[in-house]
């Protein structure tokens, strides 16, 4: 059935219909980056919560926003040919209309005309930390704006030797990713036994590909995750500090796995244990980071 005939679903999230009004204000078709700087400017300029944003290879990115348009594709609202992505509309039964009073003058009318690496430049230039691993900025940019994106980079240089703790509880990936750039964090160690999770971005195989893409290395250390099985019954805070006694007592079986983290911290000096839950506490992560707190006296941090 032609997609001009057939009834399209109403996309769940509010962020997904978002995104075809933002396509269907601009009538264009646009390739992935130019859609992504784009975006970006239009979602900062008006402090909107739809996406974040990551420093990425080509600039700015949403790693949702991305994954929104392939699932926006599958549904039939928006098409990409040539490499090139576009709201296609639909039989108009339902009508993607979402408010943008209070947002000042029309969607193009708020976004710079230019497009490709003009467009690209455009955005380094006013904003330049998310130009820090870009692939393109040294063709495209004059000595002022590499210059500008130098001294952003010497902002997270710090080498201290730390070993953080960071949960995935309540943020985006893009949170995620940018409070491990902010804190020049080398090498995340995922201390979950097993690294699924339900939450966008943060499975094993997709973790580890974004993390690669901003030069921080993935390793996974499953001797020191909890299982699933023990994770039943917490009710309280007693039934937390009940596991966590039994977990900390068990550390000394996994001496191997502990070795790997401060051998590690040692030759990379900024670490991150990662787990899901925001709160330390509520982690055993804090344990780990308390035995090494205690028995190699390293400086840590709970980001």
């Amino acid at each position: 059935m032609n997609i001009e005939t057939r009834r399209l679903t109403k996309p769940v999230y509010k962020r997904q219909q978002f995104l075809l009004a933002f396509l269907k204000e601009l009538n264009e078709p646009l390739t992935a980056t130019d859609f992504q700087k784009l975006l970006f400017l239009y979602i900062t300029k008006n402090n909107l919560s739809y996406y974040d944003f990551v420093p990425y290879l080509y600039g700015s990115f949403s790693i949702q926003a991305g994954e929104d348009i392939s699932t926006l594709q599958a549904m039939g609202w928006v098409k990409i040919k040539n490499g090139k992505t576009q709201y296609t509309g639909g039989d108009g039964k339902f009508v993607i209309n979402l408010p943008f009073d209070g947002l000042g003058s029309s969607i193009s009318e708020q976004l710079p005309k230019v497009r490709g690496n003009r467009l690209v430049r455009f955005v380094y230039e006013q904003y330049p930390y998310y130009a820090i691993f870009s692939r393109t900025a040294e063709n495209i940019m004059d000595a002022d704006g590499l210059a500008k994106i130098k001294a952003v980079k010497e902002l997270f240089n710090n080498t201290q030797q730390t070993l953080f703790t960071i949960g995935y509880e309540g943020i985006t990936i893009e949170q995620y990713l940018n409070v491990l750039i902010m804190n020049n964090v080398c090498v995340l160690c995922d201390v979950r036994n097993n690294p699924l999770s339900r939450k966008f971005g943060f499975s094993k195989n997709n973790l580890s590909k974004y993390l690669g893409n901003i030069g921080i290395e993935y390793v996974h250390i499953p001797e020191l995750g909890i299982t699933s099985d023990k994770r039943q019954c917490l009710n309280n805070d007693e039934d937390f500090q009940n596991l966590f006694s039994e977990y900390s007592m068990s550390l000394s079986n996994h001496k191997e796995a502990i070795n790997q983290i401060y051998q590690l911290l040692q030759t990379k000096n900024r670490i991150a244990l990662t787990c899901f839950e925001h709160d330390p506490s509520h982690c055993h992560r804090y344990i780990i980071r308390d035995h090494f707190k205690k028995t190699y006296k390293v400086e840590t941090a709970d980001l």
